[in-house]
C-alpha cells in the first residue's frame, strides 16, 4: 500500500503530454519506487526538467499517460472502452475456458454414426452385368449388417493431439501472468494495453508491464473474432511489431510473444489481404507465427 500521506507532501511536477502538450500534474514522490528513469527526471536536481519542475513527453498519448497515473496512485488502471467509431459491430463475451475459438479448434468434430454408413445399392439379379460395373466380385456378396459395422469400426476419439489449432488455443488460454489485471471494460480497447506496455517498457515499470500483459491476455481470451472485429487484431499486431524490439529488458518481447500466439491460434480466420500485407512488410511477424504453428 502506498504511503499517501508522505506522497501528498511532496512537490508537484507537471508533464506536457502529446502533440498538444496537455498538462498533467502528479506528486513527485509517487514515482520514487516505481520508475528509475522518471524518478531521475523529477527528483535528481541536476536535469533541466528537475529544476524547472516540468517535462515534455510529445511521443506519448494523453490517455496512455493517464493510465500510467492511475497505476501510480491505485496500483491498477482502467481499461478504456472502444469508441463507437472504433467498434465495428464488436461483441465481447467471456467464453467458457473449455471453449475453443470459432473457425479453428472450436469446430465441433463428431464421430460418424454407424447407422448412416452403407454401401451402394445391391445389383439387381435381373442385371448380372451390374456386378462388374459396380465392382462386385460375386452376386452373393451382401451388404454388411450395420450393427456389425458399428462393432468392427468404433468411433475415433478426437483429442488435442489431432487438432493442432485446438491444442494451440488451449496453450494460449493456459498462459498465466503474475499480479492483478486492469479494471475490465465491456468493450475493451485492447490496443490501449499494448500502448501502455510500450510506455512501461521504455521507463522500466515492471509491475505495469506485467499488468498490461495479464489484461491483454484476459481480453483476448474473451474476444469474439469475426470479419467485422478482425481489424482490431490487425491493428494490435501492426502496432506491436512497430513499437517493440526482439530484446527488451528481461529478454525477448513478451508482448510480441503473446500477440503472435493469439494470431497463430486464429490464423485460418484472420488470413486475408491485410494479414498478407503485414507479413510481406515485416518478416519478423511471419517467423514468429511459424514458430508458434510448428510447436
Amino acid at each position: 500500500m502506498a504511503d499517501f500521506k508522505s506522497i501528498f507532501y511532496t512537490p508537484a511536477f507537471s508533464f506536457l503530454v502529446g502533440k498538444d502538450r496537455s498538462c498533467v500534474t502528479i506528486h513527485a514522490g509517487v514515482v520514487q519506487t516505481v520508475s528509475e528513469p522518471i524518478n531521475a527526471l523529477i527528483n535528481n536536481g541536476q536535469m533541466e526538467e528537475s529544476n524547472l519542475r516540468v517535462a515534455v513527453l510529445e511521443d506519448v498519448e494523453v490517455d496512455t499517460f493517464i493510465g500510467f497515473c492511475e497505476f501510480l496512485y491505485t496500483g491498477t488502471y482502467i481499461t478504456p472502452s472502444l469508441e463507437p467509431a472504433d467498434d465495428p459491430k464488436q461483441s465481447f463475451t467471456f467464453r467458457n475456458m473449455a471453449t475453443l475459438p470459432s473457425g479453428l479448434g472450436g469446430v465441433t468434430v463428431e464421430p460418424y454414426r454407424a447407422d448412416e454408413l452403407y454401401w451402394a445399392d445391391e445389383p439387381s439379379a435381373a442385371n448380372p452385368d451390374d456386378n462388374l460395373s459396380r465392382g462386385y466380385g460375386s452376386k452373393k456378396k451382401k451388404l454388411r449388417d450395420r450393427s456389425r459395422w458399428a462393432e468392427e469400426e468404433p468411433p475415433v476419439e478426437v483429442t488435442y493431439a489431432n487438432c493442432p489449432y485446438a491444442r494451440l488455443w488451449k496453450c494460449f488460454e493456459d498462459r498465466d501472468f503474475m499480479g492483478q489485471p486492469a479494471v475490465i471494460s465491456a468493450k475493451p480497447d485492447m490496443l490501449f494495453h499494448a500502448k501502455l506496455y510500450v510506455f512501461a517498457t521504455k521507463y522500466l515499470i515492471d509491475g505495469l508491464r506485467t499488468q498490461c500483459l495479464k489484461s491483454l491476455h484476459r481480453d483476448l481470451c474473451g474476444f469474439s473474432l469475426d470479419k467485422d472485429t478482425a481489424p482490431q487484431i490487425f491493428n494490435l499486431l501492426e502496432f506491436t511489431y512497430k513499437n517493440t524490439g526482439t530484446c527488451e529488458p528481461g529478454g525477448g518481447s513478451p508482448l510480441r510473444d503473446l500477440v503472435s500466439h493469439y494470431v497463430a491460434c486464429q490464423a485460418q480466420t484472420l488470413y486475408n489481404q491485410r494479414l498478407h500485407s503485414l507479413l510481406a512488410a515485416n518478416g519478423e511477424i511471419g517467423s514468429d507465427l511459424v514458430a508458434k504453428l510448428v510447436k
